[in-house]
């Protein structure tokens, strides 16, 4: 049985068990239920006005049962930003332990009125993506290939639905940027560290064919009275003695 499906069985064993044992103990007590018939619609009346919210969150819960949208074990995120996996089911809400340990108590309503993230469902798998870049000097032709490569190796990254993809992205101010698109079958947190082991293959990738990672570029200039000096990128006893030489 689908967890779903499991869910909504044993709520509604529980409350067949429940609602037999009722049945029971009123017939053991000598209480005719008919005379209660006329006292428990009143009250029933009573209770449905005051009691709205929490049968729209019940009948929330069975509608989420019987469509199977959420269960126990799924990575959900609501639109109003909460993330966590599914620990706990109730017939008023359900229950998100988040990667640092926190619980959060979303009413089952808030899954049916609002747009839900599911990474979680069965068959699914994500993708995700790893931003890096190499130097101009680089002969730009040869890096997918080899990243696609290196990427692979990884025994969670999915050669279906896609393999590893390296993309060029743009030529920015310091190198040339590329990103790999990778899936796998899970969520790229807590105990999974998806997108930190790809970025180690890709740096270990890069140096073992000796392309340079690109940092920052500037020049710097210096205006004295006796010039202007002007150096890029240069070491601190360099600085000096450029100051020192033009009277700074």
């Amino acid at each position: 049985m689908r967890p779903a499906t499991r869910q909504l069985a044993s709520k509604a064993a529980e409350i067949m068990i429940f609602g037999a044992a009722f049945l029971v103990l009123m017939n053991i007590m000598g209480i005719s239920l008919t005379s209660l018939a006329v006292l428990g619609g009143a009250v029933g009346v009573g209770l449905g006005f005051g009691l709205q919210k929490i049968a729209s969150k019940f009948i929330s819960g069975v509608i989420l049962l019987l469509e199977g949208q959420a269960t126990v074990g799924d990575y959900v995120e609501l639109d109003g930003g909460e993330a966590g996996t599914i620990v706990k089911t109730t017939a008023r809400s359900m229950i998100l332990e988040t990667y640092d340990g926190r619980w959060i108590v979303v009413p089952n309503e808030d899954f049916i009125t609002t747009r839900v993230v599911n990474y979680s469902d069965q068959g699914s798998a994500n993708r995700y993506e790893a931003p890096f870049s190499v130097s101009y000097d680089t002969d730009i032709n040869l890096v997918p290939d080899i990243i696609e490569k290196a990427v692979s190796q990884h025994p969670e990254v999915l050669s279906k639905p896609y393999p590893p993809d390296c993309e060029l992205r743009g030529f920015g101010d310091n190198g040339v940027d590329f990103s790999v698109e990778f899936w796998v079958n899970g969520i790229d947190d807590g105990k999974h560290k998806y997108s930190s082991d790809v970025l180690f293959l890709i740096w270990n990738a890069l140096k073992e064919h000796n392309i340079t990672i690109p940092y920052p570029q500037r020049v710097v200039e210096l205006r004295a009275e006796k010039g202007v000096v002007n150096f890029a990128q240069t070491g601190a006893g360099d600085r000096k003695r450029a100051l020192g030489a033009h009277g700074g």
